[in-house]
């Protein structure tokens, strides 16, 4: 149960990182065309799943009723399925399905990347039937449109930052994590890497004296 469990909470984030940051292709002068890895590439769903059931601080959890172990991550594939059963059962979808692409997971995973985002656009609005969910999204909705906002956002923080350059330690507790190599994100973006405070000259201090109308207030400096 535990393997079921985990594949279908596996397949479901691959699904959305899949669609949020797919590869894409760059022209490259010294290189021609080549395909830039995305965030499926690149196993940022760990990064999600990891952030899911390991960040919330325990007073949060026992808010939220998931201190007796519930799994968040389980929560919100569950959560993203329900907006794509909505999305289906209202004829709204685009493409076909297909249950291969990511096996083990539910509806979510087998929409089309374009319908996936429409999914969660779904959510988001709570066009969906809040009663359903599981806890703690269960008639919860601004809780829905927090997580929504999350996991557009998460996946640029995994494949962006120095998360995937942790390597074989990527899934340690923080303290434990080490850089083993340069981030993929940063390669992608250009990104040189952090200034240590480096010194250097940033201009002049300029003084500007604010006025106010009929001298109410003296100038400031």
């Amino acid at each position: 149960m535990e393997r079921t469990k985990n594949r279908y909470i596996k397949s479901t984030f691959q699904a959305l990182v899949q669609a949020i940051i797919p590869p894409h292709y760059r022209y490259i002068n010294s290189i021609g065309t080549v395909q830039v890895a995305g965030a499926l590439e690149l196993d940022v769903y760990e990064y999600i799943i990891w952030i899911l059931d390991h960040s919330i601080a325990l007073p949060v959890k026992s808010q939220l009723n998931l201190a007796d172990g519930r799994s968040m991550s389980k929560a919100t594939a569950e959560l993203l399925d329900a907006g794509a059963a909505q999305l289906i059962r209202t004829g709204q979808i685009q493409y076909p399905l297909n249950v291969h692409t990511f096996a083990g997971g539910g509806p979510f995973s087998a929409l089309s990347p374009i319908d996936r985002l429409r999914a969660i656009t779904h959510i988001e609005k709570l066009e969906i039937n809040l009663e359903t969910l599981s806890i703690p999204y269960k008639n919860n909705p601004e809780l829905v449109r927090i997580m929504m906002d999350a996991l557009n956002e998460l996946p640029m923080f995994g494949q962006y930052s120095e998360w995937t350059a942790y390597g074989t330690t990527r899934l340690f507790p923080p303290e434990f994590r080490r850089v083993e190599y340069f981030p993929h994100g940063w390669f992608q973006t250009q990104y040189p890497g952090p200034s240590f405070g480096y010194r250097d000259f940033r201009g002049f201090l300029a003084i500007i004296r604010h006025k106010k109308v009929n001298n109410e207030w003296p100038n400031r400096t």
